[in-house]
């Protein structure tokens, strides 16, 4: 599973700031050098930043924990923390990739001494540290390695599965979790996931995306 050598969106982002930086200094004389060093650090987290492999419906099968793997959702979103999602004939492990509250609380930081621009770089930052964290669990082969930052679910332990506007519901031992996925996403693993997930585990008996 090889990556592009660089996120063309954060490069992009970098750009964006530097110009919008240029065009406030112009107008009403903001300081130009903190947009040119903030433009200048997402450039660079572009730059050095792969890009994702993206939804994985048939993942290549290199590695014995890899082999194992049917479906791999690059990014999805749960209460604070983003995970990468990797489903297998019998289970759903969700690998932390990094905690939105930690990045925040530096996006506000930036936003404080940069406004927008500086507000951009946590959406630099969250995809840089992310890409760090995809790249470790395959170059370490541990996409079924469970620690403590990451989870486990057995599709026998679903007693309810759903999709709803925000993505999937799982209810599991009594507890109900959501999984926030992009709509094309939702709409490109549906089919899959009910090849997977036993039909007794959704809501309905054919799953569907309400919304």
């Amino acid at each position: 599973m090889e990556t592009e050598p660089m996120r063309a969106s954060i490069v992009l982002v970098g750009f964006g700031i530097i110009l919008f930086g240029l065009i406030l200094w112009i107008a009403i004389g903001f300081p130009v050098w903190l947009t040119g060093i903030i433009g200048f650090l997402n450039i660079i987290l572009g730059i050095i930043t792969p890009r994702s492999t993206g939804l994985e419906l048939q993942p290549e099968q290199t590695g014995t924990q890899m082999g194992a793997v049917k479906l791999v959702v690059d990014q999805a979103r749960s209460k604070s923390s983003i995970y990468e999602l990797f489903f297998t004939d019998s289970k759903l492990v969700m690998k932390k990739l990094a905690s939105t509250g930690a990045i925040t609380a530096v996006a506000l930081l930036f936003f404080f001494l940069g406004g927008i621009a500086g507000g951009l770089t946590g959406y630099s930052l969250q995809e840089f540290i992310a890409q760090r964290s995809r790249d470790r669990i395959r170059r370490e082969s541990s996409m079924m390695t469970v620690t403590g930052k990451d989870m486990e679910i057995p599709y026998d332990n679903m007693s309810e599965v759903e999709w709803t506007r925000r993505g999937l519901k799982i209810v599991h031992g009594g507890r109900t979790m959501h999984i926030a996925m992009g709509k094309k996403y939702r709409q490109m693993i549906s089919s899959r996931l009910r090849e997977l997930i036993p039909v007794r585990s959704w809501r309905n008996a054919t799953p569907t995306m309400s919304g």
